[in-house]
């Protein structure tokens, strides 16, 4: 007999109350245990627990059941092992770890502690801080402001030479009319995504944009000769589309603060939040250059990674994986050993929340991967568990407490 089907077992003798103590008691480490997991969405696969409407209404009820037996609620949520590396990395061994990385959804660990009268008490507030969506405006030339959220699914906005185009699927893309003048098709937009808001932008040579919060992109409504320039602060991540001139590659550039990246066509992720620039590569290949920097051009292929530190104006080149780096525009937080204070700058973009640390826990750090589009109060949760630290949420604003 397989661990799956031996835990199948144990849990449908537990839900029918015919376990016995031993196997009872035993139950906060069998909670340890992907193979637990997997026995316990088979089962649910199944039909032999009851799936709900809600799908978080099952989830719910298992675990509660679980944790509310006298033998095994106190045993549940384990101390944390955290130790300190040779290189001040924190190494962390705990449930939320372990269920993070086989992937589970964050809402476990919410339902692990959520009979616990003092989390009820400091997150009763939190309904009103919600994920991000899509909002964004565009600016044009003329200084005209068009709210997209406002903006119905499958519109278009006649704006003389070119028209404004909203699919149905949310994405703004541009279209020319044949009358217009050459002045006027070389116009600029700029489209600006607020603190809590994210956006997809399809530019007139096909280049895919994803945009993040708090992001500002200036870029032509159509591109003509042998350069394609656009201005990022903020961040997204680009699709570039090929294209050709008189017989040559058109480059692709996009100027963050002082850093020129210019490609031919490729797939990156570009950062400038204002501390650093981050350039993250997936596939093609890049080349950078810093105006008044030191350094000669710098060049990355795929899955390389630079960071420009605007303090020594100097690029530091690494290798990484870029699936962490790009995950947002897939909606999702992944964070691999990510300091607690770049895991709540993020947190803070995206739920539009003010962060303050009264504890600062200088070698914490955060590893998993969660929905973007989970309540702030699971995510919180999750992050408690793993370490030495606990959040309260006053108004929208999160204090960082031990």
């Amino acid at each position: 007999m397989s661990k799956v089907e031996a835990y199948k077992i144990i849990i449908s003798q537990f839900l029918a109350k015919t376990l016995d103590e031993c196997a009872k008691q035993n139950f906060a480490n069998y909670l340890n245990d992907p193979d637990f997991l997997s026995a316990w969405q088979q089962l649910m696969d199944e039909g032999e627990i009851e799936q709900s409407p809600d799908n978080q209404i099952a989830h719910d009820n298992l675990f509660k059941t679980i944790i509310e037996d006298e033998r095994i609620k106190d045993q549940v949520v384990p101390s944390p092992i955290i130790k300190k590396s040779s290189n001040h990395i924190i190494k962390y061994v705990s449930i939320a770890a372990i269920l993070l990385l086989v992937g589970i959804s964050a809402s476990i660990f919410f339902f692990i502690r959520e009979n616990r009268p003092d989390d009820r008490a400091m997150f009763s507030n939190l309904p009103a801080v919600v994920p991000g969506s899509q909002k964004a405006e565009i600016i044009l030339e003329s200084g005209e402001r068009i709210d997209l959220e406002k903006l119905k699914l499958d519109t278009i906005i006649d704006n003389g030479a070119f028209e404004i185009i909203k699919s149905d699927k949310g994405i703004i893309s541009y279209r020319l009319k044949s009358s217009g003048t050459s002045n006027q098709q070389t116009a600029y937009n700029t489209i600006v995504t607020p603190r809590g808001g994210e956006y997809k932008l399809l530019l007139a040579d096909g280049t895919k944009i994803w945009l993040n919060a708090a992001t500002t992109l200036r870029y032509p409504i159509s591109f003509n000769g042998d350069e394609r320039k656009v201005q990022l602060q903020g961040e997204a991540y680009f699709e570039v589309a090929k294209q050709v001139y008189q017989g040559r590659r058109v480059p692709f550039i996009v100027h963050a603060g002082n850093q020129k990246l210019e490609v031919l066509g490729t797939a990156f992720n570009l950062q400038n939040y204002g501390k650093s620039i981050v350039t993250t590569l997936v596939e093609g290949k890049v080349k950078l250059n810093v105006q008044d920097s030191p350094q000669d051009n710098l060049y990355l292929s795929p899955a390389e990674q630079a960071v420009f530190q605007f303090t020594s104006k100097k690029f530091l080149k690494t290798a990484v994986d870029p699936r962490y780096f790009i995950a947002w525009k897939e909606g999702k937080f992944a964070f691999y050993n990510t300091p607690i204070d770049e895991v709540m700058e993020i947190i803070s973009r995206w739920y539009d929340v003010e962060v303050h640390f009264d504890y600062h826990p200088e070698s914490f750090a955060f590893s998993g991967t969660v929905s973007r589009y989970d309540n702030i109060d699971k995510l919180l949760r999750t992050i408690e568990l793993v370490g030495d630290i606990h959040f309260e949420l006053k108004g929208r604003k999160i204090y960082v407490k031990r």
